[in-house]
């Protein structure tokens, strides 16, 4: 077997990985999937994916998420191919993972996995000595949003637009606020959504008023993220109407399936997500040792 470090993945690495987080998905009967793109990493030259070979054949993937700083959390995603476990390859992708981070600063990080998996895998917790933390979110998807109705009021008084460069600073204020983060998080996150072709940046408007703002990482299936609406102007609608709107404008450039991750106690965003029709498919976990 042979262990390789990449920082970005080029194409046909990215098609391979893609196949293996599919047939991965297929077996364990999961859904979510890693980020390939080191967009958001803290340190852009930090290598972010551990491939693991044998022959030709792409067998392994562990993608570091690091978007912080080094006192921070880092998501170490893992996946093997299932005809190929049980052979300390994921063992030894960790290993090499670990060096990694260690060398950039980082001794905090956790896996993410999903709750069916350790349904289905009972022994596991045991075997690699790894125990829950307490954060989890649901995986969302739809391919049947609802439709706006002709007669909501919500209609005559909000918009959406595209977001433009000058509105970063305003967003990123009020996304530090919504999700409690520091400005210079917000405003580097939110400028990397914008200047990234395969992502398209929305913002809502009532009365010319940036009040919330969404990112789509589009692609086969459309991701939803950092969807937000300023404090004083939640609990109105606003959210669900957000993201029906941005549903039907993506509709109409050929988008068929949607999907989004929320806090499982994040209620008023689950109930918002359901009104848009998003049903919940899985519950996503962390792990850590």
């Amino acid at each position: 077997m042979q262990i390789t470090e990449k920082i970005t993945l080029n194409s046909q690495e990215l098609v391979n990985c893609q196949k293996l987080i599919e047939k991965v998905h297929r077996f364990d009967q999961t859904y979510s999937d890693p980020y390939l793109s080191n967009a958001y990493n803290y340190f852009e030259q930090m290598p972010t994916f551990v491939l693991a070979y044998v022959g030709q054949k792409l067998v392994g993937l562990v993608m570091l998420y690091a978007d912080e700083k080094p006192n921070d959390l880092v998501d170490v995603y893992v996946l093997v191919d299932p005809d190929f476990r049980r052979q300390q390859i994921a063992s030894k992708m960790i290993d090499d993972a670990q060096k990694i981070l260690n060398k950039y600063g980082y001794t905090n990080f956790c896996f993410p996995c999903e709750k069916i998996f350790l349904n289905r895998n009972p022994q596991f917790l045991a075997k690699t000595h790894l125990n829950l933390i307490d954060d989890a979110e649901y995986n969302m998807a739809t391919k049947q949003p609802t439709k706006i109705k002709q007669t909501d009021h919500l209609n005559q008084v909000l918009t959406i637009a595209n977001l433009r460069k000058r509105d970063i600073e305003q967003v990123a204020q009020l996304q530090s606020r919504a999700f409690g983060e520091n400005l210079s998080s917000s405003t580097k996150y939110i400028a990397q959504s914008l200047a990234n072709d395969q992502i398209k940046s929305f913002i809502l408007l009532f009365n010319d008023e940036i009040v919330g703002y969404c990112a789509v990482d589009r692609g086969k299936v459309d991701y939803l993220f950092g969807l937000f609406i300023a404090d004083k102007w939640q609990k109105q609608g606003f959210g669900s109407y957000f993201i029906k709107k941005i549903m039907e404008l993506l509709q109409e450039q050929g988008s068929q399936k949607f999907v989004l991750d929320v806090e499982v106690d994040n209620h008023c965003a689950i109930q918002a997500y359901q009104n848009a029709g998003f049903k919940i498919r899985s519950k996503n976990i962390y792990l850590k040792q």
